[in-house]
């Protein structure tokens, strides 16, 4: 009886130990997520807006991504960076 007992105790303890490391893992994957899914604004180099100054583009895809972006009326891809830039964006590379 006192066996059975031991064992039930130990079961349920393993069982509880096992639902939340299940629990912390998944939390740390959404968490993961929604880092990446932050939205970043990056500075498209080599371009310059009607005004004169640097073109800037707003994206919640990951570094690496390539984007278009048109430059004198062409497509022109972009690679998303993150490297931050000293006005708080980070770069966008042309290809």
């Amino acid at each position: 009886m006192l066996s059975t007992l031991a064992a039930t105790g130990v079961i349920t303890l393993a069982t509880a130990a096992c639902t939340r490391l299940r629990a912390r893992r998944a939390s740390a994957a959404t968490a993961l997520a929604e880092a990446q899914r932050q939205l970043r604004r990056y500075t498209l180099l080599r371009t310059t807006g009607p005004d004169g100054t640097p073109v800037h583009y707003a994206s919640t895809r990951p570094p690496g991504t390539i984007v278009t972006y048109p430059v004198d009326g062409h497509p022109q891809p972009f690679e998303l960076t993150d490297v931050p830039l000293s006005d708080a964006t980070y770069a966008a590379e042309p290809l």
